[in-house]
């Protein structure tokens, strides 16, 4: 009872909030557009009353309009801070007393000796009803001040002219026409109201919605942390333990099968890492940083750590180094190395028979102190049809069923593109495929002629 009955007056106080902003904002933004056209209506009144109290009827209402805007920027910085008006009493004779001021030009239309006076006078009330429809509607109490005395006039000088010496009942059609006109404009109202409140619904919807996706993203990032946090001391130890009986290991069979332990390890670490640097890279925690690096000693041990696994499955594993490439150039070594072993952990996994070539080539770029550098890695594997490409480049979504790419080749595709570069990819089903690996690097060093590795 006692929480039902703090909430409730929270709830309020929101939605008395939200009125006063819809509103404040809507007076804000119409008030110009509001003098512009009583300007342009003081005009045609001066040229059918014939004399000059129009213009300044008009002056008044620029000063009115300013200190009405002045009023609703205060109300709406109040409710963008969470605050109301304890008492709407004030804002509501305000309102209403601009209205009544802003209205003072139709009785001067209605009783011109302009023929068309009494249409236009009911044309220029038929716009302050639209205003304060489109203006006051989010606040009852501002549209029955803004709007009250509006449809008084519209009601009043029929009935006052017929009174004042009319004799044929048809002198109160323009009565009936603004009862008529009072009939549509209260539906026009509620069905405001009702796209109003529909959109808030909506807006408070997505609200919860990011809430939830804020929530459910920080609790993933709480496990990924976890779990990183729990599986790392003991895959050390693990890891520790199999270098350690690497080197005391007999037989060189023994030592084979404990360095595959060992690789099976750091491919376990490599996931870990993968799971942090997704989650960094999704909340935007991750940063390249570029350093003086050697491209050449960088392929050269990504594909040194594969040689052990490839000679397990028979595969041949070949090399191939541009002459020209640069011997120093700025970039993340770590996060090109984590691409190209992901790229290559692909290769090597995914080819049953014949091999994997990696080379690293070199193209110029639109810069004259920068190169293009170009990893390439090819397999002899089952390869990928088109839709599995356009999956894998198109969406660029992490599957855990096998039919997406996998977590090492989605996080691959995200660090190219932070580090300026791409992943391209050309494959056909049963003729392999052929990853590209690409990206601009400033050469820190001139450029020696190393020798060709394979």
């Amino acid at each position: 009872m006692t929480d039902a009955a703090t909430t409730d007056p929270e709830q309020r106080l929101a939605k008395r909030v939200r009125r006063l902003r819809a509103v404040g904002q809507a007076r804000v933004a119409n008030a110009y557009l509001r003098i512009v056209a009583c300007g342009i209506t003081a005009l045609v009144a001066m040229s059918m009353v014939g004399n000059i109290w129009p213009l300044y009827w008009f002056a008044g209402l620029f000063v009115v309009v300013l200190i009405d805007r002045a009023v609703f920027v205060r109300v709406l910085a109040q409710a963008e801070q969470g605050h109301a008006p304890a008492s709407m009493v004030s804002l509501a004779a305000w309102t209403g007393a601009q209205s009544l001021y802003g209205n003072l030009l139709a009785p001067v239309l209605w009783f011109s000796t302009y023929a068309p006076g009494e249409m236009l006078a009911m044309m220029f009330l038929c716009g302050g009803l639209a205003n304060a429809a489109a203006t006051l509607r989010a606040s009852h109490t501002l549209s029955v001040a803004g709007a009250g005395t509006t449809l008084a006039f519209m009601l009043g000088l029929p009935l006052v002219d017929y009174l004042a010496g009319g004799r044929n009942p048809l002198d109160l059609m323009p009565l009936v026409a603004a009862f008529l006109v009072m009939g549509f404009g209260v539906n026009l109202w509620r069905s405001l109201l009702a796209s109003d409140e529909a959109q808030a619904q909506a807006e408070a919807a997505v609200l919860r919605e990011r809430q939830a996706a804020a929530a459910a993203a920080a609790a993933k990032s709480d496990m990924i942390k976890r779990m990183n946090d729990e599986l790392r001391t003991p895959m050390a130890a693990l890891i520790g333990a199999a270098e350690h009986l690497h080197r005391a290991a007999a037989t060189s069979a023994a030592r084979a099968h404990i360095a595959t332990l060992i690789q099976a390890g750091e491919v376990l670490k490599l996931v870990l890492n993968d799971l942090s640097d997704l989650d960094r890279l999704e909340n935007g925690q991750l940063r390249i940083e570029p350093k003086a690096a050697d491209p050449r000693e960088i392929v050269r041990g990504v594909v040194s750590a594969f040689r052990a696994a490839a000679q397990d499955k028979n595969l041949e594993l070949f090399l191939d180094i541009a002459p020209e490439a640069p011997a120093r150039v700025e970039m993340d070594a770590l996060r090109v190395r984590q691409v190209l072993f992901n790229l290559l952990a692909n290769a090597v996994r995914y080819t049953a028979h014949g091999g994997v070539r990696v080379t690293l080539t070199l193209e110029p770029s639109q810069q004259q102190d920068r190169v293009r550098l170009k990893f390439i890695v090819a397999d002899t594997g089952a390869g990928m049809s088109r839709s599995q490409l356009a999956l894998i480049f198109g969406r660029g979504r992490v599957a855990a069923d096998g039919d997406g790419p996998g977590l090492g080749l989605a996080i691959s595709l995200r660090l190219a593109r932070l580090m300026g570069g791409r992943i391209e990819a050309k494959s056909e089903l049963g003729e392999g495929s052929v990853f590209c690996f690409s990206l601009d690097a400033r050469v820190l060093a001139e450029v020696r002629q190393p020798r060709s590795a394979a």
